[in-house]
């Protein structure tokens, strides 16, 4: 891989190597080094083969570097590079994106405070609050594809075991959850935003308390109130998953500075913010079964996701009445 990443720098005159690329987390999907070269530092990150091959993944990945270009004015932000007017680059048989090299570090619980909090939340209203407006994303108008949850569990009686099991405890609860979110989307997708769609702790650099937001790829369309919810749902929650009030407090006072939430359906918009962790334990599953990715690797972190994923989605359950009072509370 160094020698591809050597050729990929002089190709586009980013310079030649000063030492080898480093390894650094590219979230769960892709691979990211740290390239130093005689020109720079660069975050160059290979995108997975697996998920480029979907028909509509290149033009998503466009589509996102689009959105973040299209708000680097309005917060603080890592957009990539862009060549001849492109930022996906093909070569060498991989896509590539190269950024400018962000120095951070994400934080997570317990070292999350409600100052993180509040920036948070004003970078979501910030975002909002911009209601982009870019010709070649559309809409959501469609129903969601079904789950088919029944055809896994079937699939992982003799793929994997634990992954059988895993369904089987709590696939009357993912069926709710799921029949949850199919009744409340005709009511969420009337009002949409162009959106990152996942500001989870990963996704965010920190460097002398500022923030950054990295990561585009998921950028699209979604209900603004939905997004706030499962915002909250990754930095509001301590390491015991119990919601934080003060958290809450300065996540939700920073955001309506920017955006009024008096008029919210509340019961739609939590229902239908099981969406973004069903469709990663839909995602996980086909990995842990051997339907999505390649190799044990990929069933190995499928599993490790769905039992994540699977607490998450228990944690928010066994809390949404709380969330909902809280919420409320904002509209008086």
């Amino acid at each position: 891989m160094k020698q591809t990443i050597e050729n990929l720098c002089i190709s586009y005159h980013l310079g030649k190597l000063l030492s080898d690329p480093v390894s650094v987390t590219g979230g769960l999907m892709h691979r990211m080094y740290h390239v130093k070269t005689t020109q720079g530092e660069y975050a160059v990150k290979q995108l997975n083969a697996n998920i480029m091959q979907r028909p509509t993944a290149f033009q998503n990945m466009v589509n996102a570097e689009m959105v973040s270009n299209a708000l680097k004015e309005t917060v603080a932000l890592a957009a990539a590079k862009c060549f001849d007017g492109k930022c996906i680059l093909e070569y060498e048989g991989f896509f590539w994106i190269i950024f400018d090299w962000t120095e951070g570090k994400s934080v997570y619980p317990p070292d999350i405070t409600e100052a993180h909090c509040a920036l948070v939340g004003r970078i979501l209203g910030c975002i909002h609050a911009a209601n982009l407006q870019i010709e070649t994303i559309k809409r959501n108008t469609e129903a969601r594809e079904s789950f088919a949850w029944h055809e896994w569990l079937v699939h992982a009686r003799t793929e994997s075991r634990e992954c059988y099991a895993l369904l089987q405890e709590h696939m009357n609860d993912i069926l709710r959850w799921d029949e949850a979110f199919s009744a409340s989307w005709p009511l969420v997708q009337r009002h949409q935003v162009i959106s990152h769609r996942d500001l989870d702790p990963k996704n965010i650099l920190w460097k002398g308390g500022q923030p950054v937001i990295i990561d585009w790829e998921a950028a699209g369309y979604v209900n603004p109130a939905q997004e706030l919810v499962e915002v909250m749902n990754y930095w509001i929650v301590g390491t015991d998953g119990q919601y934080s009030r003060s958290k809450f407090d300065a996540l939700m006072n920073a955001y309506t500075a920017c955006i009024d939430v008096s008029g919210e359906n509340w019961d739609a918009v939590l229902s239908a913010s099981f969406a973004g962790m069903l469709g990663w334990l839909a995602y996980n599953t086909k990995r842990a079964v051997g339907l999505e990715g390649s190799g044990e690797s990929d069933r190995e972190q499928g599993l490790f996701q769905i039992r994540q994923t699977l607490r998450e989605l228990c944690q928010y359950q066994a809390q949404l009445e709380q969330l909902k009072q809280w919420l409320l509370s904002f509209c008086i």
